[in-house]
């Protein structure tokens, strides 16, 4: 027999369907097994500390991911505030989809990271299946229609941001 040379991929290179996540938490830890989750379903992870770190990121080019992922409750700059400033339209990083979560939520920190502009908002600790779930239907949403707010991508889960139950509310 001949031997044939076998080609393989890098591990070290993402697959070519790669997205990025940019995960923000203060806690190590918390970073490290959502680093580990979302590596071995093949996202691309980067890591911010705090929402000022990773606006510092964003906003001078050195990260520019498909989807984030933050904690609300942070030293420095909490995930609320990060959001507001995310949405601002001089930044041009309005259409990056945001999924926050806390570990100590309630329906006012809901509402304040869904007003924020944040677009869907869990509790910690993630149910995996939930969480996968969320991140591809928000990655989905964002290939298929840049307008973060359709009511398709509204319509998935309750705590999506829902424009037409807020208007009956109102």
């Amino acid at each position: 027999m001949t031997p044939h040379q076998h080609h393989s991929i890098s591990i070290s290179l993402p697959p070519a369907n790669c997205f990025t996540i940019l995960v923000i938490d203060d806690m190590l830890p918390n970073r490290v097994l959502l680093r580990k989750i979302l590596a071995n379903a093949g996202y691309e992870v980067v890591e911010a500390a705090n929402g000022e770190e990773a606006l510092e990121l964003l906003i001078n080019g050195e990260v520019r991911p498909h989807l984030i992922i933050t904690d609300i409750e942070m030293p420095i700059m909490d995930g609320i505030t990060m959001a507001k400033h995310l949405k601002l339209p001089e930044h041009g990083l309005e259409s990056i989809p945001v999924l926050a979560a806390s570990g100590n939520a309630d329906d006012n920190m809901r509402r304040d990271a869904l007003s924020a502009g944040c677009d869907v908002f869990m509790t910690k600790p993630f149910d995996l299946r939930t969480l996968r779930r969320e991140i591809a239907a928000l990655l989905k949403a964002k290939r298929n229609r840049p307008d973060r707010r359709s009511s398709s991508a509204s319509a998935l889960a309750p705590n999506r941001l829902d424009t037409s139950a807020d208007k009956i509310r109102s």
